[in-house]
């Protein structure tokens, strides 16, 4: 069998670059697949450069860059379902969280707030990013990304304020008023606006709308904004008792 030379590698390394492979694996696969072929195939008396220039088309129709882009999309494809995967797993464990902790709490059991903590962090810190990062590339205007990564950013502060509420931490308020008047402020009119353009989804965008402002407006009812005002009681000693 024919041994290349390491001219002849160096010519076909150079050659593969000058044609747009970029990515250093996918050039070093194809240089080592061109040279066992060319090796197989060269006869004495051939020519090296003919028996190449039939080996390396072989690996494409219109030019060789194309083996880069198909590499890159299979490798899309592979992390997008790999993501997939792992959302799905991340919100079936902070729902089953989310479900058990709320029993717990409800029955007085022990461990109830370690698992709703779980069930919110697992949601809105691992469930919510993952669900922008899939559904992202499903989308193909800035509009329509910017309304779902909004979403996002406002469902994990809600969620997680209604930890802080339910835990009694501080800054539960503050986080609670922020996530509902962002959501009024920008998210409504950026996905109202947004959506509206299209005539194909004008009457979702409206009938959503109006159900997001009900929504909201529910929420901000069970808001609590001023603090409970101090009764004060007079005790028959004559002395002032502040409850």
């Amino acid at each position: 069998m024919y041994s290349l030379t390491n001219e002849q590698i160096a010519f076909i390394e150079d050659d593969i670059r000058r044609n747009g492979i970029e990515t250093e694996e996918v050039r070093e696969n194809l240089l080592d697949h061109i040279c066992c072929i060319v090796e197989q195939t060269m006869k004495e008396g051939d020519h090296f450069e003919g028996v190449y220039q039939q080996t390396i088309q072989q690996f494409y129709e219109t030019e060789l860059k194309e083996i880069e882009k198909e590499t890159q999309y299979l490798l899309t494809f592979k992390n997008y379902y790999v993501m997939k995967k792992l959302m799905i797993i991340s919100g079936t464990s902070s729902a089953f969280l989310l479900l058990v902790g709320s029993f717990f709490k409800a029955m007085h059991l022990p461990g109830a707030g370690v698992l709703l903590v779980l069930g919110v962090v697992f949601f809105s810190m691992v469930f919510l990013p993952m669900l922008y990062v899939v559904k992202s590339k499903e989308l193909k205007t800035a509009g329509d990304k910017g309304v779902l990564g909004l979403s996002i950013a406002m469902g994990s502060l809600l969620c997680l304020a209604a930890m802080f509420k339910v835990m009694h931490w501080p800054g539960a308020n503050v986080m609670w008023i922020s996530g509902i008047g962002i959501s009024l402020i920008a998210l409504l009119p950026l996905y109202f606006f947004n959506g509206i353009k299209n005539p194909d989804r004008r009457l979702n965008t409206i009938v959503t709308s109006v159900i997001l402002v009900g929504v909201l407006g529910v929420l901000f009812m069970l808001t609590r904004v001023h603090r409970p005002v101090n009764n004060t009681v007079y005790q028959p000693t004559g002395q002032v008792e502040k409850r």
